[in-house]
């Protein structure tokens, strides 16, 4: 059984932005799929377990914007699991050269009930834990602003969802750049850190709002007066000869 699974994926003209840059959720498209295709090879895919896997915190960090055409090379490991989560790591390389890192924590679901089932019921985690590589993280931590205006509303519509019928992490990503008016930044986003606190479905009219932490940019889901996701993004200037 695997320990780590390495993919690469190419940068296309429908993940660029109007910059000539990738945008944030083409990082979150591939996590989304190694993830998928490494649970799978660990025996630990949604249907042969009978559960849903659900995204509750990531955090991504990139030295440099990616563009048209580059091939990136995700690597993706477990380090192990801690409470009710399951700790996943990722690595973005371009032709050998280190790129960029994220962190991910996930849970895992009842289908029907949608109730949280700890790592523990599962005597297949014994074989999530022996396959850990490099160190436990610290927990991803909670996020919030206390001074935020509302950007705009997004009805939730078809092409937000995704195969659990809830509005999709990637998708969530977006959402959030729109809310960061990235088309008109002077900069790429270095790092985003994005919570998933609640399921977003079909029909449901998301505001966003926006505010600023320490200087970084804070962006807030809501529907019905109730938090569905929190993110802050840090943005670096374009290096000279990135201009």
């Amino acid at each position: 059984m695997a320990d780590i699974l390495s993919r690469e994926y190419e940068v296309n003209y429908s993940h660029i932005d109007n910059r000539g840059i990738a945008k944030p959720s083409f990082l979150w498209n591939i996590m989304q799929d190694a993830a998928t295709v490494h649970a799978e090879a660990l025996h630990l895919g949604p249907a042969e377990l009978h559960i849903l896997w659900v995204l509750s915190r990531m955090r991504v960090q990139l030295s440099r914007p990616l563009r048209p055409y580059e091939l990136v090379r995700c690597e993706t490991w477990c380090p192990g699991i801690r409470g009710v989560s399951w700790y996943r790591c990722f690595a973005f390389s371009v032709d050998g050269d280190p790129v960029g890192e994220a962190q991910s924590m996930w849970v895992t679901l009842d289908p029907e009930t949608h109730r949280i089932l700890r790592p523990s019921s599962f005597p297949i985690a014994e074989e999530y834990i022996h396959t850990a590589r490099g160190e436990l993280f610290d927990a991803l931590p909670k996020l919030s602003c206390s001074n935020v205006r509302e950007h705009h509303v997004h009805p939730v519509l078809y092409s937000d969802l995704d195969v659990n019928n809830h509005v999709n992490n990637v998708r969530v990503v977006e959402l959030v750049s729109d809310a960061l008016d990235l088309q008109r930044q002077p900069g790429f986003v270095s790092s985003l850190q994005v919570n998933y606190t609640a399921e977003t479905t079909f029909g449901e009219q998301l505001s966003l709002l926006c505010g600023t932490v320490d200087g970084a940019r804070y962006v807030r889901g809501e529907a019905d007066g109730k938090t569905r996701f929190e993110a802050l993004a840090t943005l670096t200037p374009f290096a000279s000869q990135e201009a």
